[in-house]
């Protein structure tokens, strides 16, 4: 409940930064902006990292395999790189660039999750033939 706290304060301490200097300096407005992010970012860091804890030790518990719980993780991590970047070249007027992030970040989880998408092919068309 603290880390919300903290986490909301920081955002709204930074937006206030940067929208007050938007207008007299709109370079270090957009640094105040960044580095508000990165700090949340750092803030939230440990709940990643539980959260990879926790998966693997889900993931242990119903014998996934190891390699399935590794895309999992990294397609999480994916996600949240993507959408803090395209938020971040939204925020900085940059609407194309962050369109062809969020589009490269999709197509990255796609590619991580074909063993996947092969491994439930496998799994369906071996049920049926029995």
């Amino acid at each position: 409940m603290t880390d919300i706290i903290r986490i909301s304060a920081a955002a709204i301490i930074t937006v206030l930064a940067a929208v007050g200097l938007r207008r007299q300096s709109p370079g270090i407005s957009l640094l105040i902006a960044a580095s508000g992010g990165v700090m949340i970012l750092l803030f939230i860091l440990p709940e990643f990292s539980t959260f990879i804890t926790e998966v693997s030790e889900l993931g242990a518990i119903a014998e996934i395999r190891p390699e399935n719980i590794q895309i999992l993780i990294k397609t999480a991590g994916i996600c949240l790189a993507g959408k803090f970047t395209s938020e971040f070249c939204r925020d900085s007027g940059c609407s194309s660039l962050a369109s062809k992030i969020e589009l490269a970040s999709r197509i990255t989880i796609i590619v991580l999750s074909l063993p996947l998408y092969e491994e439930i092919l496998s799994t369906a068309l071996t049920l049926l033939s029995e």
